[in-house]
């Protein structure tokens, strides 16, 4: 029987985090970048199963060369760390999951020999001794944060002194002890593959007029309480009830560029989650309205700020009128706009008075 691989990226740098929110977005932002990892396969690897922060790869019967392995994670490594990158840019959030998912690292094991196969309802997965060891080196006494394990199975020690074999690596040598024996492995240092990694292009400023239409409510919540339940979309329909139905790609953090539609007994609204700078010691969520009949963009931006013991949130209304039928309705486009803002807060208020904890087991 021919060797097998095994390849295993795993995701680590979350701590243990104490309250429901920072716990929900963290096993969202690890869901997405679990699917950033599946989907950055060249090798053509197949997967096993997801478990927990890894990814079990597998290709039977099939060694691929080093140099492959070594583009495989080059690859893997970018794209992961240009999804982090882009997220820190977009995020609206400030939970320490949220504000911690840049530091999150990634490192790669990546083992050899033969496997055999069990199936559980019907499907199949890899077992035996090779998937005990490489499991086994995911725990090993490497101060690097992100690296690439090569065992000797993959990368025999005659071949990692050829100093031609990989050129834009170092290459260094390690080994630990399991049930009282040695494995001795490679490995590559990946950390200077963060210069690689491109700078995400900012989003286009929104809309923001002196003279915004605003309303204020007092709500006797904390703050970041108060900004989960505007930001999360997850969470909406626990306070809008004028909302029947909301439409958003779901098991995704609502970030800049986030498109969703609310529908109503009477229509429906698209929105698209947007950012703006409203001073130190406010805590900002905006959507663009980019439905409106007569303005080429409404943008509303939730501003939250500590008072006393609970938040006072304002809404304000921003717009840029399409010319002339704009211009005309302006005085009737701002009192509609106060009403349906004045209406939003009442129901955020009512919500939040009426519960002392969000559940997420739900939703």
């Amino acid at each position: 029987m021919a060797d097998s691989l095994i390849y295993i990226p795993d995701i680590s740098g979350f701590t243990d985090f104490v309250n429901n929110t920072e716990i929900s977005h963290a096993q969202h932002i690890i869901s997405e970048l679990l699917e950033v990892i599946i989907d950055t396969n060249i090798l053509g690897l197949e997967v096993s199963e997801v478990e927990g922060d890894a990814v079990l790869f597998y290709k039977y019967n099939e060694v691929p060369p080093v140099s492959d392995i070594i583009s495989q994670t080059e690859k893997l490594f970018i794209a992961f760390h240009t999804h982090l990158k882009k997220y820190n840019t977009e995020r609206v959030c400030h939970c320490g999951a949220c504000s911690n998912a840049s530091a999150l690292s990634l490192k790669v094991i990546v083992h050899a020999g033969e496997i055999g196969f069990t199936s559980v309802k019907d499907k199949k997965k890899p077992f035996g001794p090779t998937l005990v060891l490489a499991h086994r080196l995911l725990k090993n006494d490497l101060d690097e944060n992100e690296y690439l394990l090569l065992t000797n199975a993959i990368l025999p020690e005659e071949k990692a002194a050829d100093p031609n074999l990989f050129p834009w690596v170092t290459l260094k040598s390690s080994n630990t002890e399991y049930d009282g024996n040695v494995i001795h492995f490679n490995y590559v240092p990946l950390s200077s593959l963060h210069d690689e990694v491109p700078d995400p292009a900012p989003p286009p400023p929104p809309v923001k007029i002196p003279d915004p239409v605003k309303k204020e409510i007092i709500i006797s919540k904390s703050i970041y309480f108060v900004f989960e339940l505007v930001n999360n979309l997850d969470l909406r329909l626990l306070w809008r009830k004028d909302i029947n139905e909301l439409d958003y790609e779901k098991a995704r953090l609502n970030r800049v560029g986030t498109k969703h539609r609310c529908l109503f007994n009477g229509g429906f609204a698209d929105f698209e989650t947007i950012v703006n700078d409203f001073g130190d010691d406010t805590m900002v969520y905006g959507e663009r309205l980019t439905s409106a009949p007569f303005a080429k963009e409404i943008a509303f931006y939730f501003i939250l700020t500590t008072f006393d013991s609970g938040t006072k949130i304002q809404i304000e209304g921003h717009y840029q009128l399409k010319p002339y039928w704009g211009w005309i309705l302006l005085p009737m486009i701002r009192k509609r706009l106060g009403k349906n803002m004045t209406h939003i807060l009442r129901q955020l208020k009512s919500y939040c008075d009426s519960t002392d904890d969000i559940d997420y087991t739900n939703i």
